[in-house]
């Protein structure tokens, strides 16, 4: 399960883990760790706990999923999001959300992956 939060209260926080943990219970899934950036960790790239979570999931014996409760608990910047997804995918796994809704299609992110076209040609 991966999230990433900004502020001191983590009241928010707490609510987005319950629902993973809720949602990998009714699916069965046996949850490997809950990775949260926190602070500038969580605007920034790097992330820390994104690296650790990707890093886990290269070494899974089966397909790993990354849990969220939301698609901007990854980021709200699409091509930001598209980037780190797409780390996902090259460690083998793909991401849910607790709606319900996955890019288990290795290719869902790959165009967005790119330089956005203002930094394309740029030095």
């Amino acid at each position: 399960m991966y999230d990433r939060h900004v502020t001191v209260t983590t009241v928010a926080l707490g609510e987005r883990i319950q629902r993973c943990r809720r949602y990998a219970v009714e699916h069965g899934w046996v949850v490997a760790g809950e990775w949260v950036d926190r602070g500038d960790h969580a605007l920034t790239r790097p992330r820390p706990q994104w690296e650790a979570l990707t890093y886990a999931m290269r070494q899974a014996a089966a397909r790993p999923v990354c849990l969220i409760d939301t698609w901007d608990r990854i980021s709200r910047e699409r091509d930001a999001s598209a980037m780190l997804r797409m780390a996902v995918h090259q460690a083998g796994g793909y991401c849910v959300t607790t709606a319900g809704e996955e890019d288990v299609d290795v290719g869902y992110g790959q165009a967005s992956a790119a330089a956005p076209l203002a930094l394309r040609g740029q030095r």
